[in-house]
């Protein structure tokens, strides 16, 4: 049992590189690899295909995130964590 006295506080310890890394791990986790059989059955011999559409629907989702957070950098909250 931990007694109140010894407890200490919470250190950031994570910056901006290794934030993005799992951001863009948890990303290609859950979005590529768990998926793809799917995608393989749905699309057939045009999954390259598939694959750079969704691509260009990531591209352009990113660029709108990143407007949105410039226009309202306290919302976001990976920003706050790192300016913070």
């Amino acid at each position: 049992m931990v007694h109140q006295s010894t407890r200490t506080p919470l250190k950031r310890e994570h910056g901006l590189f290794e934030v993005t890394l799992s951001g863009v791990g948890i990303i290609l986790g859950a979005g590529v690899y768990v998926l793809i059989g799917q995608t393989a059955g749905l699309a057939g011999n045009a999954l390259w295909l598939a694959f750079g559409l969704s691509a260009i629907m990531a591209l352009l989702t990113g660029l709108s995130y990143a407007e949105l957070s410039s226009m309202f950098p306290q919302a976001g909250a990976e920003y706050g964590y790192i300016a913070n």
